[in-house]
């Protein structure tokens, strides 16, 4: 029997240059019994032979565990486990926030403590006369509302 269109179909499946169909046909060649002798190192190539193995079922992992000596372990996350890593983000900007916020305050204390301290008593004696002037200026017009309401009444 001539084999030449198969050899043909080989060299051309070399070149990469055949179809599904001429490979299929190729794998219909050397799925038979009788193979010439020069092509039966071909044949493992286009034949597979499928193992029969069991598809995987839903019991899989218990049948794995099972095997090994171990029971299935379930892993339960709670909310607080899956938040905490935006609650960890959230305290380094805070403290980020507050560190720069500290280097921004002035820090006249530190470079002249008794200039500081006569300007928080020249802004205490400024605050006090500021109120003596007010409540003298209010006590002055409540005595003085009253004459008139009664000079009003008395005529």
């Amino acid at each position: 029997m001539d084999y030449k269109y198969i050899e043909q179909l080989l060299e051309r499946y070399w070149e990469g240059e055949t179809t599904l169909q001429e490979e299929s046909i190729l794998r219909t060649f050397f799925s038979q019994p009788d193979i010439p002798e020069n092509l039966r190192k071909f044949q493992p190539l286009f034949v597979c032979e499928m193992q029969k193995e069991e598809p995987l079922g839903e019991d899989f992992d218990a049948r794995i565990l099972e095997q090994i000596g171990e029971a299935p372990v379930a892993k339960t996350v709670s909310l607080k486990d899956r938040l905490m890593p935006l609650f960890k983000a959230a305290a380094i900007v805070a403290i980020v926030l507050t560190l720069g916020n500290a280097a921004q305050a002035p820090w006249d204390i530190w470079e002249d403590p008794r200039g500081a301290y006569v300007k928080a008593q020249q802004e205490l004696a400024d605050t006090v006369n500021v109120l003596t002037t007010i409540q003298a200026e209010n006590v002055s017009d409540t005595i003085q509302a009253p004459a008139k309401e009664n000079s009003t009444y008395l005529e």
